[in-house]
């Protein structure tokens, strides 16, 4: 089922699944466990986003202007955090960027695939952390590319 460009798949793995699709598209295996997957190798980051993660304010409603949260669940967050920020955000290091979204429907994990994207817009906002305590968080305004 594909809307706006947005390719559903209803498993992770197997000949059907997103993670062979997203193999395919970006030439990388992408981990199933991090949100924010950065490939040295080909100047690429892979980005997962969780629907219903409540410390982070990831909006996919518009599949050409999606906004993407960085990584940190508690406190402040930093765009120099070494392990997923920064590489996410050094033009030398992502030349590329992909998105994918991971929902639920009922107790069965879905997977919808929205492509290539840039940067067109960082900024922050308060939002709660993990813990409920309101911090600052980095949002990625993102814009389809070809």
């Amino acid at each position: 089922m594909e809307s706006a460009g947005v390719i559903r798949f209803d498993k992770w793995g197997g000949e059907s699944g997103i993670e062979k699709f997203i193999t395919k598209q970006t030439g990388c295996k992408p981990f199933s466990g991090a949100g924010i997957n950065y490939r040295a190798t080909k100047n690429l980051t892979i980005l997962r986003s969780v629907d219903d993660t409540a410390y982070y304010d990831d909006n996919l409603k518009d599949p050409n202007r999606p906004y993407y949260t960085l990584f940190g669940p508690i406190g402040d967050q930093d765009q120099s955090e070494k392990h997923f920020n920064a590489p996410l955000l050094d033009p030398m290091k992502t030349h590329r960027i992909y998105l994918y979204r991971l929902a639920k429907e009922g107790k069965k994990n879905v997977y919808y695939w929205y492509g290539k994207y840039g940067i067109k817009r960082v900024f922050d906002k308060l939002h709660p952390d993990l813990n409920g305590k309101m911090r600052k968080i980095i949002l990625l305004e993102l814009e389809r590319t070809s």
